[in-house]
């Protein structure tokens, strides 16, 4: 993790959730073991007190990105299946109302903006570069979720959302590249066309067919405990 400290300030509060949330969210991306985390490490880190760093990391728990154990203190967790599935489950109907929001009220260039974040692919690009496709496909979706101007599907989104998934590969794993990318540009579509209704179908099947897809393909993929790493 990035050891650029936080800036002195009277309050940190914030600062240090928003920051340890980022750098914990990257670390979590692909986890297979759990890692154990130090209090005093992640303060020297961020050049803070302990103090912020315990209210942050509590914090933490309560969205789920960490977990306490007694005796044996913090760690963060790899995700498994049945996690993933029901996150998506959520996530059909977040995409689906940030869809409909975005196609009633986004802006004018909204559309030319959301088609640019997949301007260096095509259906080729999409299965030959899986990683830059991936991340492409996270900055779409996080986009939609921005674009929606709705302030509380955001903060339900950055509660857990792509953050702790980006790394799980899921699209390589499940060789979706040429059906995600088709996808994307078919919600697209719906929103330049102004069709709530339709961009907000087609933002739920896209979610809902990665599910059904990750439910049937992936039951190796809840793995067992591993012994812990540490940062």
């Amino acid at each position: 993790m990035s050891t650029s400290p936080i800036a002195a300030r009277p309050y940190l509060r914030d600062e240090v959730y928003t920051a340890l949330k980022v750098r914990l969210g990257v670390r979590a991306a692909g986890l297979t073991a759990p890692l154990r985390l130090r209090e005093e490490e992640l303060a020297a880190e961020l050049g803070v007190s302990r103090t912020p760093v315990r209210e942050a990391m509590r914090r933490l728990e309560q969205e789920g990105l960490i977990t306490f154990r007694p005796r044996r203190g913090a760690r963060l967790m790899p995700t498994s299946l049945p996690e993933y599935l029901e996150w998506l489950s959520i996530r059909e109907m977040l995409e689906g109302l940030a869809a409909r929001e975005v196609a009633l009220n986004g802006a004018n260039d909204v559309a030319p903006r959301l088609r640019a974040v997949f301007a260096d692919f095509d259906e080729a690009g999409a299965l030959a570069r899986p990683a830059e496709y991936a991340a492409a496909n996270t900055a779409f979706h996080a986009l939609m979720i921005e674009e929606s101007g709705n302030a509380l599907l955001g903060k339900t989104w950055d509660s857990f959302g792509h953050l702790k998934m980006a790394g799980l590969r899921f699209i390589e794993r499940l060789n979706r590249g040429s059906q995600s990318f088709h996808e994307h540009h078919d919600i697209i579509d719906a929103i330049a066309q102004r069709d709530p209704d339709g961009a907000e179908m087609l933002a739920r099947r896209h979610v809902r067919l990665l599910r059904d897809q990750a439910a049937a393909s992936l039951k190796e993929f809840d793995l067992p405990e591993q012994n812990e790493t540490t940062p």
